[in-house]
């Protein structure tokens, strides 16, 4: 049993090196068809889903798993080598085998995702599968026409409107590269980077290691894109830095539960939602990253606005001069995440695409790999590479199992017209009112959120909602921020906040009034869009760049007197009359 279980592990480690190099290649070899090329990403993706992630409990599971895993293989493998005779079927199903292969694949691109993240999803796929077979039987205006199984199977497994459409492409083309280049980073010697720059830079301020959490968090979650591996990454030093100094555990806590889901609105990840929003949007990918820094520049200085009147109220100081890195020091570790960001920005700006821009990016950590943070010879290089590559193959075959199972939820969204019947249906509720359409949105991402991923929360709620928000005169890219950043927002809104019980979990403290202060400190993110929809200069649209700077001012001197309002604390203790004031301000 036990060289079976090193046999598999061996097999694993294989899959996840093709899988990086696949994910590698792909951009500067972009001449593989669409079909072929999904079909070759998720069949290296669910070898890796149903054998990693431990030893099963019995010989039955884990005969089980490998069953799954070469299933899933194989058909992927019936795609690549009947690809001609597929595309001349145009998704109508030769012979019943097609129809057992098109149901065979669904139920293994759900049970993916079931093992992958929590159970929600695909229980929600699995609903709209059973209203395109049944919803014949519902009457008026949500019903539709008869579809069979073999039409349900072939939209879904013969065509690239199905599992093999845009949501797969774009985690096989753009998602996987970034989140190599991440792993790549952080291995190599980013990691150890952010957390010195940042103690350099905040270390020494008034609750300086709460201001350290929010800068190493930004710069952590820029590449991370995930709001849970951040505040388990940044969280393991800055939490219990925060209590030693003398921190509330449920205010550390939420320190890095806000700080942390801050990362997902930052570029150039951003949560993988730049990649999907820039093809669901039509705007290239560079100027998502663009319109959406400024307003992850204000959410986190708001919360450093928050940290510093909290620390001014409760008598809170930063670290001793002793505890901090040297200048010289700082310099050399940073220089381990300044190197890729500054290739990435490189081809960026010179109009490369976004893929052929991370390859670069992720070649230049390379090197790095055989140095240590004071740029001296490491021996342990083949190891960070080894994590770099098992790391970003495990985030690669997550994104990839949300990406298949979304794309089951989006093709009957389209093929039985129920994505226009729920806008329509949101439309006539909120009277063509702007802002109770927005607020019926929020409320949509927000619980959408709270079960699901944010990659997966943002693509349900822009397919459903984006349309209602563009008709009622919101510019698409403004919309579909609004939508992702209420997507992320679950992870810190009650009841069900993940990166809430992750902190509290990690620093003993009460996960309640840990979110009472994650709310107080992170209200900037639930007004934020609300500028944004309603002033989109704040994201770059429109050409006078005073609007902007005006706008962004406008919105930095109100953050401040909302958190002076909601914590009570100004030059000193403000009395309940003037926080009413500053709130009402």
């Amino acid at each position: 049993m036990e060289t079976l279980h090193r046999l598999i592990a061996h097999i694993v480690f294989g899959v996840a090196v093709l899988l990086a190099l696949f994910s590698l290649f792909l951009p500067i070899y972009a001449f593989i068809p669409n079909l072929i090329e999904r079909a070759i990403h998720l069949g290296l993706v669910f070898p890796l889903v149903f054998l990693a992630g431990g030893k099963p409990a019995g010989i039955k599971a884990l005969l089980l798993n490998i069953l799954l895993a070469a299933l899933g293989v194989f058909l992927c493998l019936y795609i690549v080598v009947d690809f001609e005779g597929i595309l001349d079927q145009y998704g109508i199903v030769a012979h019943q085998g097609q129809v057992v292969l098109g149901v065979l694949m669904v139920l293994v691109v759900l049970e993916a995702a079931r093992r992958m993240i929590k159970p929600i999803l695909p229980s929600i796929a699995l609903l709209f599968l059973l209203y395109a077979l049944l919803g014949h039987h519902i009457p008026g205006f949500f019903g539709h026409v008869k579809y069979d199984l073999a039409q349900v199977a072939g939209l879904l497994y013969l065509t690239t409107g199905g599992v093999w459409g845009q949501l797969t492409g774009i985690s096989a083309n753009i998602i996987a590269i970034f989140v190599l280049m991440g792993a790549f980073i952080g291995f190599t010697g980013g990691g150890t980077g952010f957390m010195k720059i940042s103690l350099r830079l905040a270390g020494r301020l008034k609750g300086g290691p709460a201001k350290v959490a929010t800068v190493a968090s930004a710069l952590f979650g820029s590449i991370s894109g995930s709001a849970s591996a951040n505040v388990v990454t940044t969280g393991a030093f800055t939490i219990p830095m925060m209590r030693r100094l003398g921190f509330r555990p449920p205010f550390a806590a939420a320190v890095e539960a806000v700080a942390s889901t801050g990362g997902q609105i930052m570029p150039p990840i951003m949560g993988a939602g730049a990649f999907i929003m820039a093809e669901l949007t039509e705007t290239p990918y560079l100027t998502i990253a663009l319109s959406a820094t400024l307003p992850a520049l204000l959410y986190f200085a708001t919360c450093w606005i928050g940290i510093h009147l909290f620390a001014k109220r409760d008598g809170l100081y930063g670290l001793a001069p002793q505890e901090l890195p040297g200048w010289s020091e700082t310099a050399a570790a940073s220089s381990f995440f300044l190197i890729p960001f500054a290739v990435l920005l490189f081809f960026l700006f010179n109009l490369y695409t976004p893929q052929y821009s991370a390859f670069w990016a992720t070649v230049s950590t390379l090197p790095l790999a055989f140095f240590d943070a004071r740029w001296c010879f490491d021996r342990s290089f083949a190891s960070k590479i080894r994590g770099a590559v098992e790391q970003g193959a495990s985030q690669i075959a997550m994104i990839a199992s949300i990406c298949a199972c979304a794309q089951i939820i989006i093709a009957i969204l389209s093929y039985t017209g129920l994505g226009v019947k729920i806008s329509t249906f949101i439309l006539d509720l909120s009277g063509g009112h702007l802002f109770l359409a927005l607020v019926l949105t929020m409320a949509t991402c927000i619980i959408l959120g709270m079960e699901v991923p944010t990659t997966a929360a943002y693509i349900m709620a822009a397919v459903v909602a984006a349309p209602v928000l563009i008709r009622l005169g919101i510019p698409p890219l403004a919309a579909h921020l609004f939508i992702f950043y209420f997507a992320i927002l679950s992870a810190i809104t009650p009841p069900v906040c993940g990166a809430v019980y992750i902190a509290s979990g990690m620093a003993g403290a009460d996960w309640v009034e840990t979110s009472r202060y994650s709310l107080r400190l992170s209200y900037a993110a639930f007004l934020m869009p609300f500028v944004f929809v309603y002033d989109p200069s704040l994201v770059l649209i429109g050409d006078a760049w005073w609007s902007t700077v005006l706008c962004a001012f406008r919105t930095t001197l109100s953050m401040i007197c909302l958190s002076a309002g909601f914590i009570g604390q100004l030059r000193g203790g403000v009395k309940p009359v003037g926080r009413i004031l500053l709130i009402g301000i």
